[in-house]
């Protein structure tokens, strides 16, 4: 039962840390499964009481190629069960 209280206070944690680091780059080390793994860097745009927000850019190197920017939203349970790794940029 204590281990209930303990993931609570956790949640309570990430959520403080997350909603202090609104609006700067953020990396983020996502599970791909069969222990790959994927790093994508982007803004920390909005924060919600049960999910954040994400933007990213993607650049293109070829000339005359559209620059794509898209947003993805993750939980914060994605964080406690590190699904998903998260590096701040200061």
């Amino acid at each position: 039962m204590s281990d209930a209280f303990a993931d609570v206070a956790k949640m309570k944690k990430i959520k403080e840390e997350i909603k202090a680091h609104e609006g700067q780059l953020v990396e983020l080390t996502l599970e791909n499964g069969r222990k790959r793994e994927k790093n994508k860097i982007g803004r920390l745009t909005e924060v919600y009481p049960s999910l954040f927000i994400v933007e990213y850019n993607e650049n293109s190197d070829v000339p005359g190629a559209i620059n794509n920017s898209y947003v993805e939203s993750y939980t914060y349970s994605d964080i406690l069960t590190e699904k998903t790794l998260i590096h701040y940029f200061d």
